[in-house]
Order: C-alpha cells, then structure tokens, then sequence
C-alpha cells in the first residue's frame, strides 16, 4: 500500500501579500533613523552650549581676577617711593618687648621729669629733611608743599612713627590733666565731639598703622595656678628695626624748623 503524505504542501495555504509588509518595515527603519539622528543632534546641540557657557563662565572669571586687586605675598618686595634713601636706616632684628606688668622703666609710671623726657627724647628730631626730587606735588593755588630755605633745600616733613609717637605722647597726657594741664586745654571734647578731634584722629591713625603692620608674633596663653581662666603669655620675639639705626639715620635727616630757614610763602612770616 502505497505510503501517503500527511503534511501539508506549501501550496495548500494562500501566499501572504508582502509587499505591505516591506512597506512597512521600511517606514518603520526610516522613523528610526529619524528618531535617532534627532538625538544624536539634539545631544551635540547640548554639547556646544555647554561648550560655550563653560567658556563663558571661564571669561567672566578671568574678568573678575583682573578687576580684584591682587594681594601680594610677604616674598615679593613692595618698595615705598623713597625706599633707596631710607635703606641705611632699616636693619631688622629679633626682639622681645618689655610687657610685664607692673611699674617698671622710664616710660611708666606717675610723671617725673625722668618719664618726661623719655617720652619726648624720641620725637625731639621731628621734622626732617626729605630729598625733593621725584616726589609726589599736591600744590594748588592754595597750597604748596614746605620747603627749606637754606642751600640745602629739601622737603619739611617727618616719618610716621614719629607721628604716632607724638600721638601716643598726646593721649597719655591728656589722660593726666592734673599733671598736664597745657594738654588738656589745647584738646579740649564738646557735645559733638567727646574725644577731642585731634586725639580722635590720634586713635585711629593708631589702630590703622598696628593693622597695616600686622605684628604675627605668636602670643600663646597658659594657665595660672591662682587664675581662673588662661593667661596670654606677652614675652614673645618681634621682628623689629634696630633702634640704634633708627635713631642715627633720624638725627642725620633732621632740621629743626626755627627762623629763616622756613618761610611762609604767603606772609613771609617764620611760622615758629
């Protein structure tokens, strides 16, 4: 007996139409590609503006350097217009101040003539002779700088720790008025002003020139067996200039401004 096929043929089902389907498949890749170029686009359009504030941002920061005065670092040298001529005067040296408590020394203490003229020995060469050339002229119709009118020439001025030394002379005593009447007459407070304007003046020229200075000497506190809370130890070492030098270049520069030698311009007149 003959052996039949029981699987069905190809040819017993209907042939699917595909050419929709290619249609389709093609549309479909076509979307695709769409969809994915548009990605690929719209992430390199992120790219270049992100590109482009980063650069941005890097300009406005470089801006805003530029407009920032720049600190400068203690190894750089700063130089003062006059620093050549007062370069002998400057010698450092290390140094630790005398801050004990107590009265002690010539400049403490109830006024004596020996306190009296420590306080006063340091600014006796007030004025000095400062070289003319190359330095600033604030001079205007009504005001111009003082000059010496001997052959020597030069500029009246001083050097402000000398000024502050006058200042600090000042306030001491004008906290003493029973010992220094003449002082607290001349400042004399008001309403307005309870602290003298002159000694106000003094005081802040004072607190400008310690924080100018900055002194980092390093004051540690340690505690006290009888104290109840930790002391600051004062006896620390200062970079300071040598007073010897100081004084010699001081002495050398001064000129005491009496007689002819200083002239008002205006009057003719010696002003002391």
């Amino acid at each position: 007996m003959p052996s039949q096929n029981l699987l069905p043929t190809a040819s017993q089902f209907p042939s699917p139409d595909l050419g929709d389907s290619d249609d389709e498949n093609a549309d479909l890749l076509n979307h695709e590609q769409l969809t994915e170029k548009h990605k690929l686009q719209k992430k390199r359009n992120w790219t270049v503006l992100a590109a482009n504030i980063f650069v941005l941002l890097l300009n406005v920061g470089a801006l805003l350097m530029m407009s920032v005065p720049r600190s400068t670092s203690v190894t750089e040298e700063i130089r003062l217009p006059h620093s050549d001529w007062i370069s002998s005067a400057i010698e450092l040296e290390l140094r630790t101040f005398d801050d004990k408590f107590g009265v002690h020394g010539p400049f403490r203490g109830k006024p004596r003539p020996e306190l009296d003229r420590a306080w006063a020995d340091p600014i006796r060469n007030y004025t000095i002779r400062i070289p003319k050339p190359g330095w600033r002229n604030v001079s205007s119709s009504a005001r111009v700088l003082a000059e010496f009118q001997d052959e020597k020439g030069g500029l009246m001025g001083t050097f402000s720790f000398l000024h502050n030394l006058h200042c600090l002379k000042e306030i001491r005593e004008y906290m003493l008025p029973d010992f220094y009447p003449k002082t607290a007459a001349f400042h004399k407070p008001s309403p307005e002003a309870p602290i003298p304007e002159h000694l106000d003046h003094c005081i802040d020229i004072l607190r400008q020139s310690e924080l100018c200075h900055a002194d980092m000497s390093l004051m540690a506190f340690e505690w006290h067996e009888d104290k109840p809370k930790p002391v600051d130890i004062h006896h620390a070492q200062h970079v300071c200039a040598n007073k010897d030098k100081l004084v010699e270049f001081v002495e050398r520069n001064s000129v005491p401004p009496f007689g002819s030698i200083l002239v008002h311009p205006w009057t003719g007149k010696s002003p002391y």
